[in-house]
């Protein structure tokens, strides 16, 4: 604190400004072009989009006519639009289904690269670098890349060729699995995630990472005490290592969530896409893309209200 004479012999304190001061300035700093999108870009469109929910729009030469409807365009979602619940339906199921082998993978992958072997740094980045390569330009290349899109005409025509010598039967994973007397559930449980494996490794990068990060903030000497207190590896497993990694489950799965609900592969997004701007009833799209918004909502809410009962905050 610097000091500054008062005039009458006496010294006051001239108060400055703290380090914490500091560095929130610099946060709000750091978020502000974050905050400018949000306030004059997202919240407008945000806004005009529930509009739409109510009126009929069309859109004419530099000007949006609006007629209001009401609650029709909600009502057609649900009885009048016999594809879009469909594609509703079997979004929430894939993405059910989806979020947990992509948890449970990223977990178990977690547990696995945080051990101690030679070129573990190599194997982690291997692991994150689908991440990388799913991004934006990448994938893009990737799907207008002739000779990817040669690979696999070339593997559907062995395909082709294997079924007329009925090899293709004999080297099915799915009748694999069945001559090992497992049921027919479990059977299309584990078909379906081997089918889907690329995807799952493109999905779960970022969940690795974070499940890795709270590993290594684990004290080695919490697992020293309880080895010297003769607990097991199962033990310390369920006792230390799972109840400090709950709030980066509840982390996980909220990102994870969101990130299927967004996933093209189930049709929903294109389906918007379509009805709003091929089809011209942006009035509809902005109802059917809200009724998704609002169900994404209800489900994270769900889940963290079950997840945040079990997570464990150490102070």
């Amino acid at each position: 604190m610097a000091k500054e004479h008062s005039g009458k012999g006496r010294f006051v304190r001239k108060k400055g400004v703290s380090l914490s001061e500091k560095k929130n300035r610099m946060g709000y700093l750091f978020i502000m072009p974050v905050l400018i999108g949000l306030v004059f870009i997202f919240l407008p469109s945000l806004v005009k989009s529930f509009i739409y929910v109510f009126n009929k729009v069309s859109i004419g030469f530099g000007s949006v006519e609006m007629e209001f409807v009401g609650w029709k365009n909600i009502y057609d979602a649900f009885f009048t639009d016999t594809e879009y619940v469909v594609l509703l339906v079997s979004a929430l199921r894939g993405m059910f289904f989806d979020s947990a082998v992509i948890i449970l993978f990223s977990f178990f992958m977690s547990n696995v690269l945080n051990q101690e072997f030679k070129g573990r740094g190599i194997c982690r980045v291997v692991f994150f670098l689908p991440v990388v390569l799913s991004m934006g330009i990448v994938a893009d290349m990737e799907n207008a890349n002739e000779m990817f899109n040669a690979m696999n005409a070339v593997e559907e025509s062995s395909a082709g060729g294997f079924d007329q010598l009925g090899m293709a039967t004999m080297f099915s994973v799915a009748n694999l699995l069945n001559f090992m007397g497992l049921p027919a559930s479990m059977t299309q449980i584990i078909f379906a995630i081997l089918s889907n494996m690329y995807g799952i490794l493109n999905s779960s990068g970022v969940q690795i990472l974070i499940f890795l990060s709270a590993l290594q903030a684990i004290s080695p000497s919490v697992f020293e005490a309880a080895k010297m207190e003769g607990a097991t590896k199962w033990e310390e497993f369920w006792k230390i290592t799972f109840p400090m990694l709950t709030p980066s489950l509840l982390v996980c799965v909220v990102y994870t969530v969101i990130s299927t609900f967004t996933n093209p592969v189930y049709g929903v997004m294109e389906y918007i896409q379509s009805k709003g701007f091929s089809g011209g009833q942006l009035g509809y799209a902005s109802a059917i893309s809200w009724i998704y918004f609002l169900i994404v909502i209800v489900v994270l809410g769900v889940a963290a209200a079950i997840i945040s009962k079990r997570v464990t905050y150490l102070d």
